[in-house]
């Protein structure tokens, strides 16, 4: 077996940077995650905590953000970026997805959320930032669960919104 010279090794490493900085591998739990972003989605966890009583319910919160899976990307020409969040905890996920959420850096070091009114359905893996343009954010594109049905979203100057 052939050893990689140094330049191979620095290849591989790239590579893998570049599919890590492109989403394609999403992270599992909150380490990494805006500490502000965690605490945007408390309602959330309090709505998967109440599902549990008793000695169950002990640790619930950790669980939660254990199964959180996310992403971070540039959703502006001029860099500016936003974390995709999937809720993949039981009571958020069915035949279509699970419950997305994204959130945009905002005032006071706070994040607010900017998918739709209330978050969307689906995966972090099936979200992709476009090439095409509306006010100055990148548009999304959501491919379903079915691999052939997809939505488009455009930013609406506050959030994004799906193209009508």
């Amino acid at each position: 077996m052939r050893c990689m010279r140094r330049t191979e090794w620095i290849l591989v490493a790239a590579r893998l940077l570049v599919a890590h900085a492109t989403g394609q591998q999403p992270h599992k739990g909150v380490q990494g995650l805006p500490t502000a972003v965690i605490k945007s989605m408390a309602g959330d966890a309090e709505d998967y905590c109440d599902l549990w009583f008793g000695s169950y319910r002990k640790g619930c919160h950790h669980k939660f953000q254990q199964n959180l899976l996310w992403l971070k990307f540039t959703i502006t020409p001029s860099g500016g970026d936003a974390i995709l969040v999937e809720n993949h905890n039981m009571g958020a996920c069915g035949s279509a997805g699970c419950s997305l959420f994204m959130f945009t850096k905002a005032a006071n070091d706070t994040f607010a959320q900017v998918l739709g009114p209330e978050g969307d359905i689906g995966s972090v893996t099936r979200i992709r930032v476009l090439k095409s343009i509306t006010n100055d954010h990148y548009d999304l594109q959501k491919t379903w669960a079915d691999q052939q049905t997809t939505t488009v979203y455009k930013w609406n100057g506050t959030r994004y919104v799906p193209a009508s």
